[in-house]
């Protein structure tokens, strides 16, 4: 499938910052209908589901299993364990989900540490006579971020939704069979899969989760004393908006951790004592209650999406990271004002886009010119917006056709340098509102998401700056 476009590209503004190589590929696939797809997976994704947060829930779907573990049990008690077993088993079809997300985040964290060891191996060798130190420090706060995100999915995810979701599995049984307690071996059976062979893994997993979390805290820490070590030097400190923000990223992932880790051990202490004695789901109340939160939290207020570096590193350091910070700030406070002041009444595609390029034009010097299509797809190809954009191109019929020639291809190739240079107007008009509808939209979220892998990549920084100078120092 091919852009119909001029083979040259004439008259790309001067802040245009993508580059004419650069190019998004996708794929045609079934999702109950046709739709189009990234072809490779190049972004870590916040994908934890909401549902695994109800995994302590589904530890107690064999309340009325142990608790009224008699024969001929009350028929309440059965019903209760038809919807306890139940329950439990449903479980294990989000066990699955979120480990198989999980998994294509780890396939890609996995690449990108491959790469990045390859790139510390080269400087480390001195293979790269210039800017030695400077990717030395990159390379080594990368690391220091993918580490702890595959830990994440390691941990917190696949390890989680494995032995939870076995454990569920086992529980769902278990408590099944016991609405056929009068059959001896049912009865048997029901004890040992609702018992401690059901509840053995949720165990396993808290004391597991339980060292994570210690070393997730610590290392929070550790970035907290690199920005109090920081401030505390007149000539380099960092400034006061940003630290309010690392501050704050701080904190909440050690509340996370805490919490995280605490519940866990509780959680699977308690699942133990429940299969020989009730008062075990009393324990159980609070660690449900605080596990939906502990989920929330990381959907909300600590996961983010980020672009994978698979193919070259990002030229970044300390200082411009702060600017970065400091600008995506300032960009939410102007869309967040935006939002408040916008009317609640519906409203035209056209006057979305004029709204929104109204508000754009707000943003100092982010956007040049708010109603040129070119400086917009700048700004989305800054704050990584571009793939959303060009998927909801593809998935419109009526606006695709007319951008794309007509094929049955079901691989595209999209180089949105390109898409500024369609002669049609009515065209580059749609896919303008197309794009303001996108930042309208998902903006906001995409520049939360920034901010926050941008605060991890800075606490990982100014960590690894006191080792960095050992490097050096042998430099």
């Amino acid at each position: 499938m091919s852009l119909k476009t001029p083979n040259t590209i004439e008259a790309i503004p001067k802040q245009w910052s993508i580059s004419p190589d650069y190019c998004l590929r996708f794929v045609k696939k079934r999702h109950g209908r046709y739709r189009f797809d990234p072809e490779n997976q190049s972004r870590l994704r916040n994908s934890l589901l909401a549902a695994v947060g109800f995994f302590e829930l589904a530890n107690a779907g064999d309340f009325a299993a142990n608790v009224w573990n008699q024969v001929p049990a009350p028929k309440y008690a059965i019903a209760l364990m038809a919807v306890g077993g139940t329950m439990a088993l449903f479980m294990t079809y989000f066990a699955y989900r979120d480990a198989r997300l999980s998994w294509f985040n780890l396939k890609g964290l996995r690449t990108e540490r491959r790469h990045l060891l390859r790139t510390l191996e080269e400087v480390e060798a001195g293979n790269e006579q210039q800017q030695t130190t400077g990717t030395f420090h990159v390379v080594n706060a990368l690391l220091d971020v993918n580490r702890r995100e595959m830990g994440t999915e390691i941990i917190d995810r696949i390890g989680m939704d494995s032995l939870m979701g076995f454990g569920a599995l086992m529980v769902g049984v278990g408590a099944l069979l016991a609405i056929d307690g009068a059959d001896h071996h049912a009865w048997q059976a029901s004890n040992l899969l609702s018992g401690y062979i059901g509840n053995a893994p949720m165990a396993i997993y808290g004391l597991v989760n339980l060292l994570w979390s210690i070393y997730v805290w610590l290392r929070a820490r550790r970035h907290g004393i690199a920005y109090a070590v920081k401030q505390s030097s007149q000539d380099d400190g960092i400034d006061a908006t940003v630290g309010v923000l690392l501050t704050r990223r701080i904190h909440s992932v050690q509340l996370h951790a805490t919490l995280n880790g605490v519940t866990g051990v509780v959680a699977g202490a308690a699942s133990l004592v429940t299969a020989t004695m009730w008062w075990g789901y009393v324990v159980l109340i609070p660690c449900i209650t605080i596990s939906v939160i502990v989920n929330y939290l990381w959907r909300h207020r600590l996961g983010y999406d980020r672009p994978l570096f698979i193919e070259q590193l990002p030229i970044i350091d300390e200082a411009s990271l702060i600017e970065e910070l400091k600008h995506i700030n300032a960009i939410q406070q102007v869309l967040l004002s935006s939002k408040k002041s916008k009317s609640k009444s519906t409203s035209t595609s056209t006057s979305t886009s004029t709204s929104l390029s109204s508000s754009l034009a707000a943003f100092s010097g982010a956007v040049s010119d708010p109603q040129s299509f070119s400086s917009t797809l700048d700004f989305m190809a800054r704050h990584e917006l571009l793939e959303d954009f060009c998927l909801r191109v593809l998935n419109d019929k009526e606006l695709s056709a007319r951008v794309f020639d007509h094929t049955t291809d079901p691989n595209v190739t999209v180089y949105p340098c390109t898409l500024a240079s369609v002669d049609d107007e009515s065209v580059t008009r749609r896919l303008h509102e197309v794009a303001c509808l996108c930042i309208d939209e998902l903006g906001l979220m995409h520049l939360k998401y920034r901010e926050r892998y941008l605060l991890e990549t800075l606490g990982c920084y100014m960590t690894g700056s006191a080792g960095s100078s050992k490097f050096e120092n042998a430099v």
